[in-house]
């Protein structure tokens, strides 16, 4: 496969993100999540059977408990997919563990 490629797998997991994105947008709203975007193999085009679906959102710290607040996002989100291999990370939190290292 070449570097432009995209893999039927990458394009299979974004069209089930699309498919989801009002209801995802209103579970966001209700955890003040923004920017949703997609990151790691499906937002590379390289995603195989067996990859999760990894989203980076925005969440501001001020409205409270972030670590909770993304806990509870993300529990909602695999719900709402009925899938367990999605995984919702606030940018904020992985710019703490990487400055912190």
């Amino acid at each position: 496969m070449s570097a432009s490629e995209v893999t039927p797998e990458s394009v299979a997991l974004r069209g089930l993100v699309d498919a989801r994105r009002a209801e995802l947008d209103v579970l966001l709203a209700k955890y003040s999540a923004t920017r949703p975007r997609l990151f790691g193999s499906v937002a590379r085009g390289t995603a195989h059977e067996g990859s999760d679906i990894d989203i980076l959102v925005d969440m501001d710290a001020a409205d409270g408990n972030l670590l909770m607040r993304a806990s509870g996002l993300m529990e909602e989100v695999r719900a709402l997919f009925g899938r367990d291999d999605i995984d919702v990370f606030p940018e904020q939190l992985l710019k703490r563990q990487v400055g912190s290292h």
